[in-house]
């Protein structure tokens, strides 16, 4: 009977080193992302940009403040609505009225890490739900649906205490609640301009690291009414909003 050249101990040390390739290519490929990762700086996605005018960062930081105000009722000035109860449903949030601005702002808080009732809203997403011929994240859009029919009297209120003609409605939003606002706001231009007599220039959003919350399409053409706000990095910003493929 003819010998065989190839020992079973040779013949198992192929798979062994196949695996342990394997292996390290993978060790590789994940230690270069995590350097990418670390590495990363806002300023590498923006390099190519114009730089923003004076006038159009003006807003920012007033929208920022009106984001912290959210936290903390009577913060500034500006006419403030009644406390709103907390809802499962939605964020807090805070409807004031600048009559100096000639502003009717709604400002959505961010995720709370100690409010069950946000990750209820953050966790809905439930696959992609069809929305202005795209798509949107399921629960943050039934909170902005729910906002605005929620508040929509008192803001029809306020817009015509300040008259159409020189009022603007101004959504702010920091994280969960930037998603929130940006959808309200794009609901808004679809639904409620001519009950609140407004054109689509009046409406904006000022989105401070704000999730994926819709797909590219409907980013694109809102583009002029919601304006996203990132600081470097923001892993908010970058990530899918829970694992949500919006392409």
């Amino acid at each position: 009977m003819p010998s065989s050249n190839t020992s079973p101990r040779h013949a198992a040390r192929a798979p062994m080193a196949l695996s342990c390739a394997a292996e390290c290519a993978l060790s590789l490929a994940c230690a270069r992302w995590a350097l990418r990762r670390l590495s990363l700086s806002g300023a590498d996605d923006s390099a190519s940009w114009p730089a923003a005018s004076p006038s159009s960062f003006a807003p920012v930081p007033r929208a920022c403040r009106s984001a912290l105000a959210a936290w903390q009722q009577g913060h500034d000035e500006a006419e403030q609505a009644p406390t709103p109860a907390p809802s499962r449903l939605c964020p807090p949030y805070r409807l004031s009225h600048d009559r100096a601005r000639g502003e009717v702002v709604l400002a959505v808080r961010g995720l709370g890490l100690a409010r069950l009732e946000d990750y209820r809203v953050l966790l809905d997403a439930g696959g992609p739900e069809p929305f202005a011929g795209g798509h949107a994240h399921r629960g943050l859009l039934r909170a902005a649906v729910w906002l605005l029919d929620r508040e929509g009297p008192a803001i029809r209120r306020m817009v015509a205490e300040a008259g159409p003609a020189g009022c603007r409605l101004v959504f702010v939003g920091h994280s969960l609640g930037a998603g929130v606002a940006a959808l309200a706001a794009v609901v808004a231009v679809r639904c409620w301009l001519e009950r609140l007599g407004l054109r689509r220039g009046d409406v904006r959003c000022y989105a401070m690291a704000p999730p994926r919350c819709m797909s590219l399409g409907l980013a694109v053409e809102y583009a002029d009414v919601v304006h996203s706000v990132v600081l470097q990095a923001s892993l908010a910003s970058q990530q899918h909003c829970c694992l949500f493929p919006l392409s």
